[in-house]
């Protein structure tokens, strides 16, 4: 590969030369100057899929993954020499995998129901959580970008406890000590903010409440919550407005969370195996 680069840029070079010493009848002949910027281009566009650190196993086709039966984008890859690969959308950092000591790593995650631009990276700058992340300033070896193509007619599953808005739910993990109480306080259609860069002219906007109520730290973010129209698809989360919070035991907070509306309500929020229904009473959003 590199090699490869090295011959590209002599070449250029090369060429570069050649063209100002061109002369006609004693005159300099105008020549258009290449830029370092677009030799960069050049060598950019010239890796190939086979040149990437990341290398996909199964679940994606030509570089499109589509949602399996629930709509989730399940898809296996390998990361040799590397030990994470983060995840973004729209600039935002949206999750990170562990590789196992086969470097390999299994992706299952809920995908929004409208067609999806999804990078994946080993750029070790990239950090959970960040935002305004510029993918074309990462190294072009070090990411892969899919298109997620959405699964139109999913299965929908129902979870274990529905609640409605106000009453909070208590997750536990026996096994590492996790105690969480979850509150979803408010459920409501809003304007969409232009800042959100939102896809249509209204919002879900959500309300929540978190509690650690266990004896060790957790991290949570705005994809821990999943929005579910009327037909239970998922709505895509506003990557614009992106928090992770670290909570120690004892500690507690309330955040937004931001939805598009791409279909219609009533509207229900899952955390886990819990949800809250929106009881307001909305049977159908006009989008």
């Amino acid at each position: 590969m590199r090699w490869k680069n090295l011959w590209l840029v002599g070449g250029l070079v090369l060429f570069l030369a050649a063209c100002q010493n061109d002369q006609d009848d004693g005159a300099i002949v105008e020549t258009s100057s290449t830029s370092s910027i677009e030799i960069e281009e050049i060598i950019s566009e010239s890796v190939t899929e086979e040149d990437k650190t990341i290398q996909f196993i199964d679940g994606v086709d030509k570089l499109v993954t589509r949602g399996d039966k629930y709509n989730y984008y399940a898809l296996e890859g390998k990361a040799d020499g590397f030990e994470r690969v983060t995840v973004i959308i729209e600039g935002t950092a949206v999750d990170i995998r562990t590789t196992d000591n086969k470097w390999h790593f299994v992706y299952p995650y809920a995908a929004p129901n409208i067609e999806t631009e999804i990078t994946f990276t080993t750029d070790p700058t990239v950090e959970y959580g960040k935002t305004g992340i510029d993918v074309g300033t990462l190294d072009p070896e070090s990411y892969v970008t899919l298109t997620f193509i959405p699964n139109d007619d999913p299965v929908v599953e129902e979870p274990a406890v529905i609640s409605q808005e106000g009453q909070p739910q208590t997750f536990r993990n026996e096994d590492s000590s996790i105690v969480e109480i979850v509150t979803v306080t408010s459920i409501e259609v809003v304007e969409a903010d232009p800042e959100l860069n939102p896809v249509g002219e209204q919002l879900l906007k959500v309300e929540v409440q978190y509690l650690n109520d266990g004896t060790v730290g957790t991290h949570i973010a705005p994809n821990y919550f999943v929005a579910r129209d009327g037909e239970g698809h998922f709505l895509p989360l506003r990557y614009a407005h992106f928090w992770l919070n670290e909570i120690a035991p004892g500690e507690s907070f309330q955040e937004t969370v931001y939805f598009d509306i791409t279909d219609e309500g009533p509207y229900t929020i899952d955390f886990f195996d819990g949800a809250w229904e929106d009881t307001d009473g909305l049977t159908g959003t006009e989008i």
